[in-house]
């Protein structure tokens, strides 16, 4: 079995473990604290120390990915032993938690996306249809446990740890078992090179430096393209903590989140047909418009009079979220492969991410619908911002590669060329 259908597997049995528990961490910080500021403060704390892992890891995480997920069975345990801890010493526990689930995050996202680099080069549905299946598994086992730990959280929190603790450790042995089997090939666990960027490297010192300069400016462009519709991701936890101060039940706060990961898995299998056959440059503008209008307008509609509509909103932004990431994050790969930088890429994706999280965050200081305005303004900049990048990012790489023209360049020889050029011209 290839590494990608292993993936797979994790993603979708370790989501399910992980997803138990993990999905509801800021609103069991809210419950125990009684007070919402205390969750802000938490959520913000934590994406700041994820922040901090993920740049301390940062040479690793392309070395050990498979290592990485199962360490990940170490921060697991110890925030959820925590968690035990919020009944005795609040202060304790909600550090505990907030600096175990913060490198719990850490080890996770971008190991798995890593390991998706690597596993998708060798597989026959290169690029983008693997992308949507690969989306699609990761929200089937969420999809279920935020259904089943919804209600199990409610009634016995011992049992649902250990749940999560021993599905987890079941669903990461496939792949670590991997890792030791091939950790001795040359090509394992390696970035993709590109013949392209190493052919035009090799003739000069100038054309090599130019090749990092691009690279550079790549990888700068989609850290503000991923900064600039991140926003989104808040969706969940800051809606959930809306509904669990007016609730006051889990279970609720689940099945909105179950709605919203299964239209958001239906819409990567749809927006991954569509993004083989099409263009979806515009699809990507109107679904990052009708995403900013749902958002802003859902804290509005009265969640027990109403809890269909709500659920219909949930489903449309779910469902319109995943043409846009799946759009952006097939052209980075695309690209950041030919530049040689797919690993760095994804790395920078981790952290525009996640320094949007953190600041998407601070405005629930000011009130929960501080969060949801921020979204939607960001959600609306993205809006221009992504197809602006994309064809930036586009005309930049073809210059560089071709000898096309460059738009309103007077010059129309690629950089690449006349770098060649006027080294010939001086021997």
């Amino acid at each position: 079995m290839n590494q990608l259908k292993l993936l797979n597997f994790h993603k979708m049995i370790s989501n399910f473990a992980n997803s138990l528990v993990g999905a509801f961490v800021a609103l069991i910080v809210y419950q125990a604290t009684g007070e919402l500021i205390y969750a802000i403060t938490y959520l913000v704390a934590t994406n700041i120390i994820r922040l901090i892992f993920n740049i301390s890891l940062k040479k690793l995480y392309g070395k050990y990915p498979q290592l990485f997920l199962l360490m990940r069975i170490v921060p697991i345990t110890l925030y959820n032993i925590f968690i035990f801890v919020l009944d005795y010493n609040l202060i304790i526990g909600v550090i505990g938690v907030c600096i175990f689930h913060s490198l719990d995050h850490a080890l996770n996202y971008l190991s798995r996306e890593i390991i998706f680099n690597y596993s998708s080069l060798t597989n026959k549905n290169d690029g983008k249809s693997s992308i949507g299946v690969t989306r699609l598994f990761e929200q089937i086992g969420t999809i279920v446990a935020l259904l089943v730990g919804g209600y199990l959280l409610d009634i016995n929190k011992t049992l649902v740890l250990i749940m999560s603790l021993v599905i987890y450790f079941i669903s990461v042995v496939p792949l670590v078992m991997f890792y030791i089997k091939c950790r001795h090939q040359k090509t394992f666990n390696k970035d993709a090179t590109s013949n392209a960027v190493s052919t035009l490297s090799k003739k000069n010192d100038e054309l090599k430096a130019e090749s990092k300069r691009l690279s550079k400016k790549l990888l700068v462009t989609y850290f503000f393209v991923y900064f600039s519709f991140a926003f989104v991701d808040l969706l969940q936890t800051t809606y959930g903590l809306f509904v669990f101060s007016k609730q006051g039940e889990f279970a609720i706060a689940g099945i909105l989140n179950a709605v919203f990961n299964a239209f958001y898995a239906l819409g990567f299998y749809v927006a991954g047909i569509i993004n083989e056959k099409h263009d979806t440059t515009r699809l990507v503008s109107i679904a990052s418009v009708v995403i900013a209008i749902a958002v802003v307008a859902l804290p509005f509609v009265p969640i027990n009079s109403m809890f269909v509509l709500i659920c219909a909103i949930y489903g449309i932004i779910a469902f319109s979220y995943p043409f846009i990431s799946l759009f952006v994050l097939d052209r980075m790969l695309s690209k950041s492969r030919i530049m040689a930088c797919s690993n760095r890429a994804l790395y920078s994706r981790e952290t525009a991410c996640v320094t949007a999280y953190c600041f998407g965050y601070s405005f629930g200081f000011i009130g929960l619908l501080g969060i949801f305005i921020v979204t939607g303004v960001a959600m609306l900049t993205s809006a221009f911002v992504i197809p602006i990048c994309e064809e930036k990012t586009r005309r930049h790489l073809v210059d560089y590669l071709q000898n096309n023209e460059k738009i309103h360049n007077k010059n129309p020889r690629s950089k690449a060329k006349r770098i060649q050029t006027a080294q010939s011209k001086s021997k």
